[in-house]
This record gives C-alpha cells, structure tokens and sequence, in this order.
C-alpha cells in the first residue's frame, strides 16, 4: 500500500506541460484577491481567497463561464435569502423547512438538469446565508452583510476571469496542443520499440471532446468544423485503443511506418495544411512474417492512421461541418423516473441540516463548516464520497496546521498588507500544484487551500496582533467543523439507501458491452460518437473501479451490493480494441460475407446478452455458438481478406478468455 500511494503522488505531481504556469496564475489571484479584501475591508477574505481555486478552470473559457454562473447564482441566492428574512426572520421552524427544501431542490436540480452548476450554487449561497442570522441578531447587519456576500464572489469571480482571458490558455490552442502532445507520444512508443500503456493518454483524448467544445463557445469558425474535430477526436481514440493490444515485442519494421504516420497526422495538424505523406500500410512482406494475433492490429491502426490523415487534410478546406444535432432538453432523461436522484437529494439534505442542527443546539457556531463541507463532499456513490472525505480531512489537517504554524510564528512578524500576501501566494503555491492533479488527488490540494483560509484569514485585523488563544480557537472550531461534517456524510451515505461503486462499475461496464454489441450489428453504418461513448464508459468502468477500494467493506451487510462483478479492466480494453479492429477490416470475400456476417452477428448478441446479465446482476452468459468451420480459412483468401478473418478469431479467442477467468 505505501509504495503505490507513493506511485499515485509521484504520478500525479509530476510537472506537465503549462502546470506551472497555471499554479502561478492561481497563487497570484489569490494574493491579489486577498490585497483588495484587506484594503477594502471586505468581510469574509477566507471565502474570496478560495473562490479563486474554485473559478480557476483549464483554460480561460471555462474560467470565465465559471465565474459568470458563480455571480448569477449569487444574485439568485441573495435576493432569495432577502425574501426569505421577511418570512422567517423570527421563526426558527419556517427557517429550518425553508433551508431543507432549498438544500433539496438545489442538489436534486444539480443532477438532473443542465444548469446543475447554477443550480447546487445558489443552494449552497442561499442556505449559508440563511445560517448566519444566529451569529447576527441585529437585522440591520445581517442585511448589510448578506450584501456584501455579493462582493465576496463577484471580487474574486472578476479578477480570475480576467487573469485568464489576459494571459490564461486559450481553449482551441490548448486542444490542439495536447493532441499534438498524444500524437507525439503514440509516435515516440511506436519509434522506441518500448510499448507502454498510454492509458493516461486514452483519457486525455476523450477529454478532447469537452475541450473541443469549449473552443468553439465563443469562435463561429470552430464551431462550423464541430462534427469534423470530433470525428477526429474519435479516431485518435480509436488508434490509442489499438495500439494497447500490440504486444511488447513487436518487430521494429512493422511499427515504423505506424510512427510515421503519426509523424505525418501531427505536422499536418499543427501547419493546418495537407501533408502528403507514404502510405502507412506496412509491405505485404513483413504482414506476412506477422502472428495472426497481431496482423489485424496493424493493419487495423493503419487503416485509423491513414483516416485520421484525409479527416485533417479535409479540416483545412471544409469550412462547415457541424455535427448531429440533439433534441434539447433542460433535464436530463430520467429526470423523474429515476429515484436514485431524490434519494441523492434527501440524504444530502439529512446530512446538512443535522449540521445546522448539531452545532445550533450546541451553540458552537465555530464549527459551521461542518454546513459547507456536506455540499462539498456530496457524490453519487459511497466509495466516491469517502474519496473525497479522505481528500478531505487529510487536506483540512494539513491546512490547519500550516495555518497555525502561520498565526503563532509568521504573523507576528508582519506589519503591513504586502507580507501577507506574500505569505498567501507562498501557500497558495503547493496547494495550486496539488489542486491541478487528476480527480484522484485534486481535491486534497482545494481543501488544503480552504483550511488555511478559513484558519489564517479571520478579518482584516493588524497581523501584529494574531498569537493569541482567541485566533487558535477559531482555527480549532473550522476544522472541526469539516470533520464533523465529514463524518455526518460518511454515516449517511453508508447507512440510508446504500450506493456502492462496484454497482457503479458493473453499470459502465454493461455500457461498453452494449456499445461493441451495437458497433459489431452496424458496422456497416458507423455513427459519428459510438466509438466515443464506448471510450467514456471504459473511462468511467475505470474510476469507479479505483474508488471502490474506499468502500473498504462498509456495504458488505446490505444485501445486493457488489455480489456481481463485471469482466476486468484488462479484459475490457482488450475486447474494445479487438472490437475496433474488426470493424476496421475490409469484408471477406469469396462466398464468406454471410458466414463473416453471422459470426459477428452472433458476437453481438453475446455482447447485448452480457450487459443486459451484468445490469441485472446476472452470472455471465455461456460461450457463444461460433462456427468452428471459420477455425480455418481458405487457401485462396487474399491477405486482406484473411486478416479480416484473423481479427474475428482474435475476438472469440478474447471472449473465450474472458468466460475462462469468469468462471
């Protein structure tokens, strides 16, 4: 365990390209952000400082849509909370069911429709401000600070966007950098002979997709080419798919025209011009001095390669090709049919409202964190919300203690402005690292971020006077009050209706077998995004199957729950590339088009079949019924026939092999 916990950190803060550059980006906003709070003594500098981390996306585009939909929410909730003083401003009991059924409708509204982000703010907003008329008995100051609630967002939300638009990474450079970066790196493990996974680059290039559309928000050219880019983003994954089957010792020959292919793609797409190159089809020779296990492969990455090439020397003289155009619809399509969201919603809102209740009956309102931190943590399954409660409490330890070594040793030493946000930027600098991780890490270095916030920035006093008893007590309360809040969701989710990922797993995993069933029944007639919506599921099989590992047991006593497993994450990427591999052959020939047809027609099935057990909870299916006269082909078959017939065994041979380990 300890060496790949240290395997997980050196992965994912190890520099890549424009990290730095965004974590200074980051660490000085925060400075600039808490310069303005303290010269303007503006209430609340914690939050602003931390709202910079929220707003600071990968690119200026989501950045600035961030911080729009941060200040819409925030005008929302203020006018709301407004409203909701003159109804309960002296009526504890309607302020208690109002902040229940606000909590509810903003979380359930952030899973079932397209203004989730909108909708989960204004919650959060709304309740918290609802919270503070405990603190405040005057009226007159709960106003005024609820006002300045609005500044406290909109401060931060400003100046992010801002940094960004200025000197942040542009969507479309950035989306064709990085697919630049994955050609590159296909073409580097292809030269070398030295295959690796790449299977951090299959998830990069499926990210392409949003980054794609992003770029074209606000850029009427882009946009035109939207269903052009994306097929080229598909194809991409389709050639990282393929390439995780070859073998490590494939002949050099084979593989070097593959390289140059992707050579060739990459100085193509980075001229924006037609780069007429050689073909990338290996000589007939050395595909016949291949094993019939890797021939359909590198024929199959050739055909990719060769697709990918004519897509981009289209892109440089096709000036329109948007992509298919989808029914619009502002909930998501099982909205009101799927009870798993109300329940979501109702264990969430059980969580922050016994919060409010516990330190409201405590009188503790140090620990109001605990409120915050149930927002935050909320996920849809338990192994998702312990990883981030794991994320969680070790970053709230770390920040405090940075925050306390801060108030009894550095503050005194400071007598103006400057120094501090000195300070601010130095901190902010290790937690802007940490937070620009994958989803696996990310979140320790936001929490990190928030702790030291919340237990170092308390108001606007001379920092000359900071070591005392009083500045400690309130550190000790808000880190307490993220524990508390922490444990109060850890015991929620994993007691009232039970999700576990291993369930969330199995369902990703029916959805990559259901999509290579439907791609076998229509390869005649590909459509534009199934091999893309094969790739996001094998993603999503992937992390759930990481994030079980926090469940650490606690479903075991609930009946039903990770009873049935789905096929391994190796079997799976080698039934999607194989799969990919057949669809990319030519047809057979000489009177086997119907028997070619009824196999793959048979492996469909199975496919369908499998999911459908796997979504049931079902044990797997038996062996499909292939035909064992297709064990042998034709002497007369010609090459490009016979490997079509060879990419067909490989999957039976992949599938018998996935029934073996099963059982």
């Amino acid at each position: 365990m300890p060496s790949s916990f240290m395997a997980l950190l050196r992965e994912e803060l190890t520099p890549r390209p424009g990290r730095l550059a965004a974590v200074l980006r980051i660490a000085g906003n925060c400075a600039v952000v808490v310069w303005i709070a303290m010269k303007y003594q503006i209430p609340l500098p914690a939050y602003m400082a931390y709202l910079v981390f929220v707003c600071s996306q990968e690119e200026s585009t989501s950045t600035l849509l961030t911080g729009l939909v941060g200040v819409l929410a925030t005008t929302m909730a203020i006018a709301l909370s407004l409203l909701f003083y003159m109804l309960d401003a002296a009526e504890p009991a309607l302020r208690l069911s109002l902040m229940a059924l606000s909590t509810f409708v903003g979380i359930f509204l952030m899973r079932t429709t397209k203004l989730g982000p909108l909708a989960f703010l204004a919650s959060f907003v709304l309740v918290l401000s609802q919270t503070l008329i405990d603190g405040i008995p005057s009226l007159e100051a709960l106003t005024r600070l609820i006002l300045w609630l609005w500044v406290v967002v909109v401060v931060p939300s400003t100046v992010t966007a801002l940094v960004n638009l200025l000197i942040g990474d542009n969507p479309a450079k950035l989306a064709r950098r990085t697919a630049l970066r994955l050609l590159a790196d296909l073409a580097k493990a292809l030269r070398g002979g030295s295959l690796m996974p790449l299977s951090k680059q299959q998830a990069e290039a499926v990210k392409l997709v949003e980054l794609r559309h992003r770029a074209g928000l606000f850029n009427s050219d882009l946009r035109d080419r939207a269903g052009l880019d994306s097929r080229l983003i598909e194809t991409l994954i389709e050639l990282l798919a393929l390439y995780r089957l070859l073998p490590a010792d494939m002949p050099i020959d084979a593989l070097a025209p593959l390289a140059e292919g992707c050579e060739q793609c990459a100085v193509a797409l980075a001229s924006d011009g037609h780069q007429q190159g050689d073909d990338t089809m290996p000589a007939d020779e050395i595909l016949q001095g291949l094993s019939p296990q890797t021939r359909p492969v590198i024929v199959a990455m050739a055909n990719t390669l060769a697709r990918l090439s004519e897509g981009i020397s289209q892109r440089r003289t096709v000036t329109s090709t948007p992509g298919e155009l989808e029914a619009k619809s502002l909930f998501v399509g099982d909205a009101f049919s799927n009870p798993a969201h109300v329940r979501f919603a109702l264990k969430t809102t059980l969580a922050v409202m016994a919060a409010y209740v516990f330190y409201s009956a405590m009188d503790w309102q140090g620990i109001r964190t605990s409120v915050t931190t149930c927002f935050f943590v909320a996920l849809g399954s338990l192994g998702e919300t312990l990883h981030k409660l794991t994320l969680r409490i070790a970053g709230a330890l770390i920040g405090g203690l940075a925050a306390a070594v801060c108030i009894v040793f550095v503050f005194p030493l400071m007598d103006d402005i400057g120094q501090l946000c000195l300070l601010v930027f130095a901190v902010a600098v290790p937690c802007a690292w940490v937070a620009t991780s994958s989803a696996r890490l990310s979140y320790a270095g936001m929490q990190i971020a928030f702790a030291f916030f919340m237990g170092a920035l308390h108001d606007y006093t001379p920092y000359a006077d900071y070591p005392n008893a009083a500045e400690l007590t309130v550190l000790r309360d808000r880190v307490a009050g993220i524990l508390l809040g922490n444990l109060l969701m850890s015991l929620i989710f994993s007691v009232v209706w039970p999700v576990s990922a291993n369930d969330r797993a199995r369902l990703s995993v029916a959805a990559v077998l259901r999509g290579l069933g439907q791609l076998l029944a229509d390869k005649a007639h590909l459509r534009q995004g199934d091999r893309l919506a094969i790739a996001r599921a094998l993603g999503e099989a992937r992390h759930f199957t990481g994030i079980a590992a926090f469940e650490s047991g606690t479903l075991s006593a609930h009946a039903g729950y990770g009873q049935t497993e789905g096929v391994s994450l190796n079997s799976l990427d080698r039934l999607v590339g194989i799969t990919f591999t057949v669809i990319s052959q030519v047809q057979p020939g000489h009177g086997w088009n119907e028997a070619i047809t009824a196999q793959d027609e048979t492996a469909s099935a199975w496919f369908v079949g499998y999911a459908e057990r796997l979504t049931a909870g079902l044990p797997s299916p038996p062996l499909p019924g292939f035909d064992v006269a297709l064990e042998r082909h034709p002497a007369d078959l010609s090459l490009s026939h016979r490997i079509a017939h060879e990419a067909r065994l490989l999957l039976h041979s992949e599938i018998e092999n996935v029934l073996s380990v099963r059982a």
